[in-house]
């Protein structure tokens, strides 16, 4: 797949000469690496999954500049899965053993093993390590899953009967998808990000019941807010919406808000058909069905693709119309990735 970014830049990240923030620009490096897998984001990296399970890093590491240099992977992997925060680098391997690289030190930890000895004692010796099924992490919480198991590195704080399909988490909460469609949502509630209706923090996994009954097939978590895409490809958002990040209006004097403590339905002027929705600190971009990239928040960086007069965009915006790139651009996007100050899209052949 190829793909196009945009967004800070302040580290070479994106791997362009000038640290100038730009436009939706394209990686150029796809024949030196292989073919891209997946993208993740911290404030100072960009890391590259490739479909040989090589991860490649770009950015600042242990207080060296690299470009776009090839992790030593010590033989664990190939990978199938990543996701980066500012500290590490999460990543599953082909087996589902997941392991943990320390961008301080420059090594590799088993976290598979950490996890199985928090399982209790009279678990049998021979009894074979859990299947890492999902990862996330964010700068303060670091997530592995199993079938139908959730831990905060290395504590169990989730199980249940039915099977996790994802997760999700911003600086201060979690959330978790389940084969159900049902939504759960843990930790600080500040900004309404748990979606509850309350501030209130959440010490361990909560039911969302305003969208309990209602099947919900993707989620993403922001900064301080999140997402949830429904089985009939209607758009839910809440929490912080300080910078437009919901896609409404945050302008009180027109009926605006500032925060949505529960979850409110994104109306579009047409009927839209949703397929993906991620979220940064405090932007959002949303992918439908007929290959049309939207987006909305802080553009500080313009990690929403497009120059803008503002900083911040408080509705959906056409990026596929307003961006250069992405007009020319005839490839289906795949996926949409948002990290905190930055965006990428994959795109199809």
């Amino acid at each position: 797949m190829g793909m196009f970014w945009c967004g800070f830049n302040g580290f070479n990240q994106l791997n362009i000469e000038s640290n100038v923030d730009l436009d939706f620009h394209a990686y150029g490096n796809e024949g030196n690496h292989g073919e891209i897998l997946q993208v993740a984001f911290s404030w100072s990296t960009a890391s590259i999954l490739t479909n040989s399970g090589k991860i490649v890093m770009s950015g600042l590491i242990n207080q060296k500049i690299i470009n776009f240099e090839i992790l030593d992977d010590l033989g664990y992997g190939p990978f199938k899965s990543i996701s980066s925060s500012e500290s590490n680098i999460l990543a599953i391997d082909s087996i589902g053993n997941c392991w943990s690289y320390s961008k301080c030190n420059l090594k590799w930890n088993d976290i598979t093993s950490i996890l199985q000895r928090e399982e209790q004692v009279s678990v049998s010796e021979n009894q074979s390590q859990p299947s890492i099924n999902h990862i996330c992490c964010s700068d303060t919480i670091h997530l592995a899953a199993t079938y139908n198991e959730i831990y905060s590195i290395p504590t169990k704080i989730f199980n249940s009967k039915f099977k996790v399909t994802q997760v999700a988490c911003g600086f201060e909460h979690i959330v978790i998808l389940m084969e159900t469609g049902c939504l759960y949502t843990q930790g600080s509630s500040s900004r309404g990000q748990l979606g509850h209706g309350e501030l209130n923090e959440e010490d361990y996994p909560r039911l969302l019941i305003s969208l309990d009954g209602i099947r919900v097939i993707n989620t993403s978590a922001g900064g301080w807010h999140t997402a949830a895409i429904t089985e009939y490809n209607d758009l839910y958002m809440w929490g912080w919406n300080h910078s437009g990040q919901l896609g409404i209006s945050n302008c009180p004097e027109n009926g605006g808000i500032i925060m949505a403590p529960e979850p409110v339905l994104i109306n579009w002027q047409e009927e839209t058909d949703i397929e993906q929705v991620s979220l940064g600190a405090r932007h959002s971009m949303v992918l439908t069905k007929n290959n049309i990239l939207w987006g909305c928040g802080w553009n500080a960086h313009k990690q929403l693709g497009i120059e803008t007069y503002q900083l911040t965009c408080d509705r959906m915006i056409n990026l596929s119309n307003l961006s250069p790139l992405l007009k020319c651009n005839l490839r289906k996007i795949v996926k949409v990735v948002c990290g905190a100050w930055n965006s990428a899209l994959l795109l199809g052949k």
